[in-house]
């Protein structure tokens, strides 16, 4: 039985109940760190203050002090809104060519004892 579950953001339908399909437990938490990592301060109406805001960071030129501040976005953005998962490691290498960072987490979700990795790749968009 699946303890943590989400709505599949594809919102495609069931093919036997017609419903909105949904994701269980790793997928779940997966997609939540994500979301939380790529949402910016003021997306979400009534959460302000929601999510990692590192998107401003992307217009600065890539450094390794630029990446220490993302990853520590990151990592207060998460104990912050996820507590579903312990973080074990965050890994932000700046990549030059594209003027972005490569972002590795390494969690375990609690209560099913799952280790995770998950990678981001962050760039501004043109």
């Amino acid at each position: 039985m699946a303890r943590y579950t989400d709505f599949d953001l594809n919102m495609t339908r069931h093919p036997l109940t017609g419903d909105v399909p949904t994701v269980d437990d790793v997928t779940a938490v997966k997609r939540s760190v994500k979301h939380i990592v790529l949402t910016n301060f003021g997306e979400r109406p009534f959460k302000t203050k929601f999510g990692s805001n590192i998107r401003a960071q992307l217009f600065e030129q890539a450094t390794s002090f630029s990446a220490l501040s993302i990853r520590n976005n990151i990592q207060f953005a998460l104990e912050k809104y996820e507590p579903r998962i312990d973080i074990i490691d965050i890994t932000v290498i700046d990549d030059h060519e594209r003027n972005g960072y490569d972002v590795s987490l390494n969690f375990v979700i609690r209560h099913i004892h799952t280790d995770v990795q998950l990678s981001v790749k962050l760039s501004r968009m043109r």
